[in-house]
């Protein structure tokens, strides 16, 4: 019993996330479609796995796997934008760091 509704929560999960990616709710790259997707997939896979039905026991997985990658992936992004967007760039210095050409002054001694 408590593996049917596992199995039932992890289908509906997954519909769900697919209906929300499909009509535009949801984008493909947010975490919440990533974390529905692996939820589901575990809940899928450990039912899947009560009955014995192995080839769907390692389809969900590797679908909760997926959904896990997404989410690391997105999660480094915006790691990677937020510390971007601390950096300043530093000011530069507006001179020419040659040294100058041409007749220089010279000082004369007054002997």
């Amino acid at each position: 019993m408590i593996a049917a509704a596992m199995g039932w929560i992890g289908t509906v999960g997954s519909i769900s996330a697919y209906v929300l990616l499909s009509r535009g709710r949801w984008h493909a790259q947010s975490l919440r479609y990533s974390a529905l997707n692996g939820v589901a997939g575990v809940l899928a896979a450990s039912a899947s796995a009560v009955y014995g039905a192995w080839p769907s026991v390692t389809s969900n997985l590797l679908w909760s796997l997926i959904a896990a990658q997404a989410a690391y992936t997105e999660l480094r992004r915006r790691h990677v934008a937020r510390l971007a967007a601390v950096v300043t760039p530093l000011p530069t210095l507006q001179h020419d760091p040659e040294p100058p050409t041409g007749p220089q002054p010279v000082l004369v001694s007054a002997a």
